[in-house]
């Protein structure tokens, strides 16, 4: 297994990390430089070197709760990472959020929809009980990227062939506190995210 702190050897994937890495560099935070990463990762998905690859991606979510997503890079300096998650159909997760750090999360293949919730009882974010609103939910086909600004509530429905998504996270999964909430009952649970299978790109 490589390095995942060197950059993948697909060329899209490349240069998109060193887009990436340049857009940090210039200083830029929060939504305005997560709406820029956004805009370098659309070329990304499109990429016919990266479609072909993904093909032999194994499954990573078979089953809710049970979620691993593959590892491809961890940057060395600024600590984002370039995950996927390969969606056995018709499969929904539990309502989690990511914790304190931004992620984006765009198709390759498939179709998938959208939940979005928000708390409302503004309680402590580790605790419940936890009232739980549904605010929407839209649809996404290969190409979308979703915005997943930090304790933004979701979950995710694949539709009725297997998806894959190629995901940029702020930070390591394992490195800081997510929650997976029961709309009925309230419970929020703590958790350290997705187990992550280390993968060549």
């Amino acid at each position: 297994m490589r390095d995942l702190t060197e950059k993948p050897n697909l060329p899209a994937a490349a240069l998109f990390v060193d887009c990436v890495r340049a857009l940090f560099k210039t200083g830029l935070e929060g939504e305005l430089l997560w709406t820029k990463i956004k805009e370098v990762m659309a070329p990304l998905l499109e990429d016919q070197g990266l479609r072909s690859a993904a093909n032999s991606w194994p499954a990573t979510v078979e089953a809710a709760p049970s979620v691993k997503n593959l590892l491809f890079y961890e940057d060395p300096d600024f600590g984002f990472v370039l995950n996927a998650t390969v969606r056995k159909p018709n499969l929904l997760t539990n309502i989690h959020d990511h914790g304190d750090k931004w992620t984006l999360y765009g198709l390759i293949t498939g179709n998938e929809i959208m939940h979005r919730y928000k708390r409302t009882d503004g309680g402590d974010p580790d605790r419940g009980p936890a009232v739980i609103k549904q605010l929407g939910s839209h649809k996404m086909a290969p190409g979308d990227i979703d915005v997943v600004p930090p304790g933004a509530i979701h979950q995710e429905q694949a539709g009725p062939a297997q998806s894959i998504a190629f995901i940029v996270r702020e930070a390591k999964g394992g490195t800081f506190t997510q929650h997976h909430f029961k709309l009925e009952t309230g419970e929020v649970t703590c958790n350290t995210g997705p187990g992550l299978i280390p993968r060549s790109l």
